[in-house]
């Protein structure tokens, strides 16, 4: 085996302007692929981020059945409970609890449906980015005022603004008539807020006295330290929380449709790297190809000499190996780079995009572990597989045929 490999690396070497031009390919392939990975994994973190941290969270909390069909009496009965083990966990970097309800709002002549949404203001500051979603006024005040933010569409429905007073009817969980009214303090921007429907948002506590809760809520959204283990991370929080009755899902699952148009897209992407892994293997199999057709009377005399197929196909496999293995420690030192680079500096959106209170100005890149893993795997795996026909080309060669060849 040590003969096999010194051979092999000697084999590599001697046409170094061949072995120089396909390591170029590989190590670019590899480069282009890692890059790939990396601009991927960056914009959809920024993207996923800036959707996330918008509004809905990494992961949500529901009473179970909550997120097949909403209802204002399926609710999270202790949810002091909730948060202080949700306190014990280093997975989770904040939580908030909210609380939801239909209702009627009217102002003077006006009237339409409108979604109440009860928030701990100072808790969505560090779980969220809705405070950062206003155009004018200010965020939602203390929990004994009547002031509420409302979204720009309602704003516009009942045709009123910073300082005027509406009403809200709807149903209370106790079976009464909820009533009451409240003052405009904020309104959220039409065009880079996360809440495009006639909302209200009132505090917490407020909302829970208006729909007669109590200590109850709907949700907590819950943010972790690392997004891409979202899925792992409700999974802790469900184990730790210990109770059938609630529902941890990641939001995969929460915005299943967001996810589902990613996944679609991530695909595309996929495409392009195999496009750009069949050219390499390609350039390959000439590479190895060719090596074999001028070494055929060496492998003649390899073969006379007594040894066996099996020792022939292994060096060719082994050079292939080899120079896939210089080639992917050089493409990943410049895919390294290129991402790094690409994480600082990023590449300039000519019209920028404003989602949730955040710009997107840059797509940016990412260095991660998928970005060398992947690449590299595919590398080998391609150079293997395209020099598995030259090597059994070689294994085959006849002593007598070889040695008669020029």
């Amino acid at each position: 085996m040590k003969l096999i490999f010194r051979m092999a690396l000697r084999n590599v070497f001697r046409n170094r302007r061949r072995s120089l031009l396909t390591g170029l390919m590989m190590a670019g392939g590899y480069a282009l692929f890692a890059l790939t990975l990396g601009m991927s994994e960056g914009t959809y973190g920024s993207i996923i981020d800036m959707f996330t941290r918008s509004r809905t969270g990494h992961a949500q909390v529901h009473a179970a059945g909550y997120l097949d069909k909403p209802s204002l009496y399926r609710t999270i009965d202790d949810p002091a409970r909730a948060g202080l083990v949700l306190d014990g966990l280093d997975a989770v970097e904040a939580w908030a609890p909210r609380v939801y309800a239909a209702s009627l709002a009217f102002a003077g002549t006006k009237t339409v449906g409108a979604q109440v949404m009860g928030l701990d203001p100072a808790r969505e500051r560090l779980a969220t980015r809705i405070a950062t979603q206003i155009s004018s006024g200010s965020f939602i005040p203390g929990a004994s005022s009547a002031g509420v933010v409302i979204s720009a569409r309602l704003a516009s429905a009942l045709a009123i603004g910073i300082g005027d007073e509406f009403s809200l009817i709807g149903q209370g969980a106790d079976g009464s008539i909820a009533n009451d009214n409240f003052t405009v303090t904020g309104v959220l921007s039409a065009s880079e807020s996360a809440f495009d429907g006639p909302w209200c948002l009132m505090h917490i506590d407020k909302a829970r006295e208006f729909m007669a809760l109590g200590g109850r809520a709907h949700e907590l959204v819950l943010v972790f330290t690392d997004y891409r283990e979202a899925r792992e991370d409700a999974a802790l929080v469900s184990a730790a929380l210990a109770d059938p009755g609630l529902d941890v899902q990641p939001w995969q699952v929460t915005e299943k449709e967001f996810y589902q148009a990613m996944l679609l897209d991530r695909k595309g992407g996929d495409i392009t790297n195999l496009i750009i892994m069949a050219i390499v293997a390609v350039g390959v199999l000439n590479t190895v190809l060719m090596a074999v057709l001028e070494r055929t009377r060496e492998y003649g005399v390899l073969k006379a000499m007594g040894t066996r197929p099996a020792s022939v196909f292994g060096l060719i496999m082994t050079e292939v190996f080899l120079l896939a293995l210089m080639s992917s420690a050089a493409g990943a030192l410049a895919g390294a780079g290129l991402n790094h680079w690409l994480s600082v500096s990023g590449i300039p959106i000519p019209e920028p995009i404003s989602y949730g209170g955040v710009k997107f100005t840059h797509m940016l890149s990412a260095v991660t572990p998928e970005t060398f893993t992947r690449p590299l795997a595919t590398v080998i795996a391609a150079a293997l597989l395209v020099g598995i026909f030259p090597a059994i080309k070689a294994a085959r060669v006849t002593p007598v045929k070889a040695l008669s060849s020029r």
